[in-house]
């Protein structure tokens, strides 16, 4: 018998027994090992070949059994061998593998180029180091220093002082671990809040992946990377980057409670505490956003009740913190608006307070304040040319509104639309500005990624139709992607390069530069003169001091001051003594006459060049104190005006010399109108009215340093004049000061002094306004 025949007789003989079917088992068999037996057989012509094939277990149990044949020539192969062969022919690509993991590679890649653009040049730009920055990290040195306790005494304090006012907390407690591993660095600062700020970026990209099953979830992460008022917050350590990003995890976390997953909503209160002490504009977006949801969802918190009061509870305990600074500082909250200058406070109807809140509120969501470039606000919170949300965001956010508003039944769409409602809600108790209203750009960066999926899955269908073989919606995704990329590396280029000349104003009223270059130079200059007493000026920069602190241990070898105290009186004068001015300074020491052997040892320029403070040591004129004496009689000689008020009102004027501003000023009602006092302090208002005036109360516009208001009041029958007074503490914007008289009065004359009370006599008072009642 030959090998064929052989093997024909054993196939036919399994053919005649059939195999029985495997018995039902509960448990899951282990897979065999694979085994592979190769078999050569050579078929003569017009011959066929039977093969049965059947697999049992270890115990002898039929698992399967498979026959087919084989024929010369060849007969067509059985449909389950075709369709493994086909199988094994259309095994999918290396690219086709990655296509349904591109969504998770593309958001990673956006993260990486998110973080990439926080980190580069972090130093550099911004190009001011402020002292809202430099605080963060001094607090946190003290706060270690003085064993976890606060300045009042209190362990781990809830918040902390920043100025006049509390308003910082976890802000510093997270600078803590750095400052201890790595000391005080103006790239550690700011890096922690722009590390943790990757956050938001991935909040609001796995938003949509979860929240929506979109694919685009990298989209909205770019979004937010190209952003510009967030691109310029997000790489300072200001607190509202924080507040912002707790704000997107909140947004996550709800997302994900929404859809069934309910255990999510303890980290929902978790991102709402952590932004709720972030920031204090995010007190009341959290408010409002929470109050939003529990009626947007109120029957699904209501299937979820018991969820919801330990989540409830979670939030009670969060609270404490909260409540112990209440009972420990009672009435700063309102003192916090006060020096707001908050206009809830003033004694405007309740009409009139909310309609100045909604006008705030609805300015928050103008598109021209988010896309148009703003002239109002500070060069330091502005990236010069672009609107706060740049306008390569517009079109994917405008669809994506327009996609929200018409699935506004389904929650995850409402709750965009919320958070969007909720966004300004904080920015408009005081003033809308962009740190206080930047957590808008969470919800447009979501509006954005649901747009951007919409127009490439729009697109990318009409080109497949048209031209079907490649994969158009692949191509337009990494197409986006590289644009959306470049432009967030542009920005970044385009910000270390040009931002130091965005403004020529490098000094308090602008971008207050120079924190690391002075102070460096500052270093230096000691190192190689020893023994000087070297007196830094502190009026480039608000909260200079703060700043001190950062860059230089207690005892500082230096002081701070200014050479206008010389200026204004005679004040002793060492040989050793040398002075760090500003331009202004030295402008007045040169015009001044009362210094001679002036010589400059050291320059620092702005980045334009032109000299941005001097070192300079001098001494006082022979004569000094006799030119000091005439300019004392010559500040206290009144000038005098006759004016008409804008209601017909006539009166005389007798004022104070003036370096700035007209004295007209004072009575048009304009905001950005004011007056100076040529280094005169009080500032004298004599105000003769032509007619007897009836009058209650009186209100001036005064700076933001600690001020006090004095009216006299002259009854037209010449008796004796009444004094009444009040008082401000120190406030970051100028403020109202009224001045409540005991009842209607008649004057004929009322005087005004106004005093700047942390200055001496030659001060600089600056008023904005005067008007009674």
């Amino acid at each position: 018998m030959s090998d064929e025949d052989s093997i024909s007789q054993s196939s036919e003989e399994n053919l005649s027994q059939p195999a029985a079917a495997p018995p039902p088992s509960t448990e899951q068999p282990t897979p065999p090992a694979e085994i592979h037996l190769h078999l050569q057989v050579e078929v003569p012509p017009n011959t066929s070949l039977h093969l049965t094939v059947e697999s049992r277990t270890r115990e002898g149990k039929p698992l399967e059994t498979r026959s087919f044949t084989f024929s010369n020539p060849p007969l067509p192969l059985p449909d389950w061998l075709e369709a493994a062969g086909q199988a094994v022919q259309s095994r999918p690509s290396r690219w086709e593998r990655i296509v349904p993991h591109l969504p998770s590679l593309l958001l990673g890649l956006a993260l990486l180029v998110y973080l990439a653009t926080r980190l580069i040049g972090l130093p550099d730009f911004p190009v001011y180091f402020f002292t809202d920055e430099a605080v963060q990290t001094v607090l946190a040195a003290d706060l270690v220093r003085d064993g976890l306790r606060g300045y009042s005494g209190e362990f781990l304090p809830t918040y902390f002082p920043n100025g006049s006012m509390y308003n910082l907390s976890l802000s510093v407690y997270v600078q803590v671990l750095p400052y201890l591993w790595f000391g005080k660095s103006v790239w550690v600062t700011r890096a922690v809040p722009a590390i943790i700020s990757l956050l938001a970026a991935l909040a609001v990209g796995l938003s949509l992946q979860k929240g929506f099953g979109s694919r685009f979830g990298w989209g909205a992460a770019l979004l937010l990377t190209v952003m510009p008022a967030w691109f310029l917050h997000s790489r300072t350590a200001f607190e509202a980057g924080l507040g912002v990003t707790f704000f997107a995890a909140l947004v996550y976390s709800y997302l994900r409670y929404r859809q069934g997953e309910t255990a999510w909503i303890y980290g929902a209160v978790t991102a709402a505490a952590l932004a709720f002490y972030s920031y204090s504009p995010a007190q009341m977006v959290i408010a409002s956003l929470s109050l939003f949801l529990l009626i947007s969802d109120w029957r699904y918190h209501w299937q979820q009740r018991r969820r919801l009061l330990l989540a409830l509870g979670l939030a009670a305990l969060f609270a404490l913190p909260y409540f112990r600074f209440q009972i420990e500082h009672p009435g700063e909250t309102l003192r916090h608006l006060t020096l707001l200058n908050s206009y809830w406070l003033t004694d405007r109807p309740l009409l009139a307070k909310l309609g100045i809140y909604f006008g705030e509120y609805l300015r928050g969501l103008n598109p021209l304040y988010w896309y148009v470039p703003q002239s109002g606000e500070l060069i330091r919170h502005v990236m010069k040319g672009y609107g706060h949300l740049g306008w390569i965001t517009l079109p994917f956010v405008a669809i994506g509104l327009i996609r929200a508003l018409r699935g506004i039944r389904r929650s995850e769409y409402r709750l965009i639309l919320l958070a969007l409602l909720a966004a300004p809600s904080g920015a408009a108790l005081v003033k809308l500005g962009i740190t206080r209203a930047l957590f808008m750009v969470i919800p447009a960066a979501l509006l954005g990624g649901l747009g951007l999926e919409s127009a490439i899955g729009w697109l990318g269908s009409r080109l497949q139709k048209r031209w079907p073989r490649p994969n158009w919606t692949i191509g337009l995704s990494l197409l986006i992607f590289l644009i959306l990329a470049a432009a967030a590396f542009g920005m970044l280029q385009d910000a270390l390069q040009n931002a130091p000349f965005w403004s020529s104003d490098y000094g308090l009223s602008g971008l207050q530069w120079g924190a690391r270059q002075l102070f460096a130079e500052v270093s230096d200059y000691l190192n190689q003169n020893p023994g000087v007493d070297l007196v830094v000026s502190p009026s480039w920069a608000n909260g200079t001091d703060v700043i001190a602190r950062f860059f230089f241990d207690d005892p500082q070898p230096f002081r701070l001051g200014s050479i206008e105290g010389h200026l204004n009186e005679v004040q002793p004068l060492a040989e050793n003594t040398r002075f760090v001015m500003i331009p202004e300074e030295w402008l007045k020491v040169q015009e001044s006459n009362k210094f001679t052997d002036i010589q400059v040892e050291r320059t620092l320029n702005y980045p334009n060049g032109k000299v941005g403070f001097y070192f300079v040591r001098l001494r006082y004129v022979d004569n000094a104190q006799q030119i000091f004496e005439q300019e004392r009689q010559e500040r206290r000689a009144l000038q005098e005006k006759a004016l008409r008020l804008n209601d017909g009102t006539l009166l005389k004027v007798r004022y104070s010399r003036l370096d700035m501003g007209e004295i007209e000023h004072v009575f048009d009602g304009q905001p950005g109108t004011l007056i100076r006092t040529m280094e005169a302090n009080p500032l004298v208002l004599n105000l003769i009215f032509n007619q007897p005036q009836n009058l209650q109360s009186l209100t001036a516009r005064i700076g933001g340093v600690p001020g006090k208001v004095v009216v006299w009041v002259y009854p037209p029958n010449g008796s004796s004049p009444l004094r009444f007074e009040a008082d401000k503490e120190e406030t970051p914007d100028p403020r109202d000061v009224t001045v409540l008289f005991d009842t209607e009065l008649t004057a004929g004359q009322i005087d005004i002094e106004v005093y700047s009370t942390r200055d001496g006599e030659s001060a600089h008072v600056h008023l904005w306004d005067v008007s009674w009642k």
